[in-house]
């Protein structure tokens, strides 16, 4: 079973046609062709492709060193061995499996953070509908009340799913939105309550400063210490959303990751990067403009589709 291979094809044709040009599995057999000895060349070769695929330089690095040991170690001479071996490190490396556990009328509380653009405010509409197919109960908060237009477009999404979103007039201080968000699930409990968040990168102290005081209201009001905070990463940006994203990543105890905009790269190494990095693991994939084209994420399938292109 690989990564989208529960989806149907019209949900995920961006994405294939993104990889239909050629696999990292073909441009490694390729590379290797004809050579039975892998010299220091070769590898280097290697290392460029993966940095080519957003793995970035130093979980590329740290892979290329444990593929050579492993090649040495193993006698390993084809290609497709090769293959095999980068797959099985690249797995192996992924740190903090994917565990989502929801216990109903719990009010688990989960902030989306990310950088305007990201795809955030989308990924709720998302993810709310992923849950509510499993049964369960969400009720949003719209604490973005900087973006001209944010508190709309998530009502919109609300409506659609028939789900309740509590808002605040605009440019209202978002923490005051968050009290009243999290006040009114305390009286009407839900499964998972989801809070959308400004992502202003203008001034990194403010913002610090913000996303303390929206944490620090929000533990107090629902007497809880367990609180999810996510971060949007849109997967088309490769390494740049991972300098964007630092800050928030910095300023907040992000606890996870939801990667968007899948079909809008033939890349997404960024997953690898992003584990190695900051030791985050990431709970969904998007790719697609439907509110269904959400992926719970398995590390073996991602691995297998970043590297063979099997679907």
């Amino acid at each position: 079973m690989t990564l989208f291979s529960k989806k149907k094809k019209s949900n995920i044709s961006k994405y294939l046609d993104g990889y239909r040009t050629k696999s990292l599995a073909v441009k490694i057999t390729e590379l290797l062709g004809g050579y039975t000895d892998y010299h220091d060349d070769i590898y280097e070769d290697l290392l460029i492709l993966l940095i080519e695929a957003d793995v970035g330089v130093e979980a590329s690095e740290k892979m290329i060193d444990q593929l050579k040991v492993k090649v040495n170690e193993l006698f390993i001479r084809k290609p497709i061995e090769v293959i095999d071996q980068l797959i099985e490190i690249m797995i192996d490396n992924y740190k903090n499996k994917n565990i989502l556990e929801i216990d109903q009328h719990q009010n688990k509380f989960i902030m989306m953070v990310g950088v305007n653009g990201s795809g955030k405010t989308t990924s709720i509409s998302k993810i709310s509908k992923y849950y509510m197919n499993q049964g369960l109960k969400v009720g949003l908060i719209a604490a973005d009340t900087f973006r001209a237009g944010a508190v709309e477009q998530l009502e919109k999404w609300a409506e659609r799913l028939g789900i309740h979103c509590i808002t605040g007039k605009e440019n209202a201080d978002p923490a005051s939105v968050l009290v009243d968000g999290c006040r009114y699930y305390l009286e009407n409990p839900v499964d998972i309550i989801i809070a959308d968040t400004a992502g202003r990168l203008q001034n990194k102290t403010n913002l610090m400063k913000e996303l303390e005081k929206m944490v620090r209201v929000t533990k107090r009001t629902l007497k809880t210490k367990d609180l999810d905070i996510w971060l949007t990463i849109d997967a088309t940006t490769g390494q740049n959303g991972l300098s964007q994203a630092e800050v928030f990543i910095e300023t907040s105890k992000v606890n996870a990751v939801v990667l968007t905009k899948m079909d809008g790269t033939s890349k997404g190494g960024i997953v690898l990067s992003i584990n190695d990095k900051y030791n985050l693991p990431v709970k969904f994939i998007t790719f697609g403009e439907s509110m269904d084209a959400i992926k719970e994420f398995e590390i073996e399938d991602y691995v297998n589709t970043l590297i063979k292109g099997e679907f």
